[in-house]
């Protein structure tokens, strides 16, 4: 199982102004107060390089790093891809010359990159403006070590979505993690396992990954009651969120929760009849684009089983889990502060909330992992062509 990958995903950025906004609205003081630390994710800040030339440092963990090769990109509305290449001196800098851009550059980004123990680190995406006192470009890196009992990543918010099955029985599931690397090295995957796993319902058939996953399909796979993700985790305040969709059979099933759960929520779209649920308790149900749901939470959650079971009852039309959706149960579990205390920033949001200079990068960053050889061609053209539509105006 290869522990290689793209060291941070794109789509949780796609989050940001949903969550920036149902932050606002559940606490006023929610994106007030200190700024958080200076981000090393190239979706959440942008700089601006000084005198056509960038220069930065490497850093493994907080050491500089003594070798490497740095790659210059550079993605625009037109291309995509790889500009230049230096080596990394033995105080871990390097200079970069940016190339000269047509117009007035607004919409070309370029960041950098290098691979440190087989995983793809990303520096901040900078425009190709010159800005006084931008400061030294900093691509951080940390040492690699394989996930394993006792050290892997933390399940902080745990969302799944039960919609019944129209006709029945059963239920399309839509069941979102968001995770945490409290360690201060990157988890990946090796010999002895996954970079992290954990059971689904024993009932789930017809997994797939979600198109809106941090995380590409093909990093993930089920078997045996299991998913297995295969991708690298970073260390720090950066939140993974994985999808996966499966369907359920039968009207009655389980929900393992294996280690501690900061806070999980159960979803059921209405109608479904009557349900009863056991393991959660029951909390005000909500309302999303005139959908409602009825919720079941818990918080601070030890390992267990959850059951739901649905008596009967009319059932409404199957529809996807709207991104508003996820947004709004995410912010109603505590996640909206998080996200949003990621940048806040607003420039230029495209339809999906992200900046077009988040949007150039990750379809660089979607270039490199089909030139990795871990997309499939048409998992490749399919992504790349929707975050291309996220740049007409």
């Amino acid at each position: 199982m290869s522990s290689g990958g793209i060291a941070s995903g794109w789509i949780a950025t796609a989050f940001l102004l949903g969550a920036v906004l149902m932050a606002s609205l559940i606490s006023p003081a929610a994106g007030s107060g200190q700024d958080p630390p200076v981000s090393r994710d190239p979706d959440t800040t942008t700089q601006s390089p000084r005198g056509g030339v960038l220069s930065g440092q490497v850093l493994i963990g907080e050491l500089p790093a003594d070798s490497g090769t740095v790659v210059l990109h550079h993605v625009s509305r037109q291309s995509s891809g790889e500009v230049d290449s230096v080596t990394v001196s033995e105080d871990g800098t390097f200079e970069i010359p940016l190339p000269e851009v047509a117009g007035d550059g607004t919409d070309d980004v370029f960041f950098a990159t290098i691979r440190y123990q087989d995983v793809l680190y990303v520096g901040e995406a900078i425009t190709a403006q010159p800005e006084a006192g931008g400061g030294t470009y900093v691509i951080q890196a940390y040492p690699a070590i394989p996930a394993a009992q006792g050290v892997g990543a933390r399940i902080r918010i745990r969302n799944l979505f039960a919609e019944p099955l129209d006709p029945g029985p059963g239920w399309a599931v839509a069941d979102y993690f968001e995770l945490g690397n409290d360690t201060r090295a990157t988890l990946v995957a090796s010999e002895q396992g996954p970079t992290w796993s954990h059971a689904l319902p024993p009932e789930a058939t017809d997994f797939r990954v979600g198109r809106t996953s941090d995380l590409s399909a093909d990093m993930a796979s089920f078997r045996e009651g299991r998913v297995h993700v295969s991708a690298p985790i970073l260390p720090g305040g950066r939140a993974y969120l994985y999808l996966f969709r499966y369907t359920i059979a039968t009207d009655r099933f389980t929900v393992p929760m294996e280690g501690t759960v900061g806070s999980m929520e159960l979803l059921v779209r209405e109608p479904a009849g009557e349900v009863a649920v056991t393991g959660l308790l029951s909390v005000p149900e909500v309302e999303i684009e005139g959908v409602s749901y009825r919720r079941f939470a818990g918080r601070d959650m030890a390992p267990s089983v959850i059951s739901v079971d649905r008596g009967g009852g009319d059932e409404g039309p199957l529809r996807p889990v709207s991104l508003a959706a996820v947004l709004l149960t995410l912010a109603l579990a505590g996640a909206g502060a998080l996200v949003a205390a990621r940048s806040r920033s607003a420039r230029r949001p495209s339809a999906s909330g992200r900046t077009r200079q988040e949007v150039l990068v990750a379809v660089a960053r979607l270039d490199e992992e089909r030139g990795a050889g871990r997309v499939r061609r048409e998992d490749y053209e399919s992504r790349r062509m929707r975050l291309l539509e996220e740049l007409d105006p």
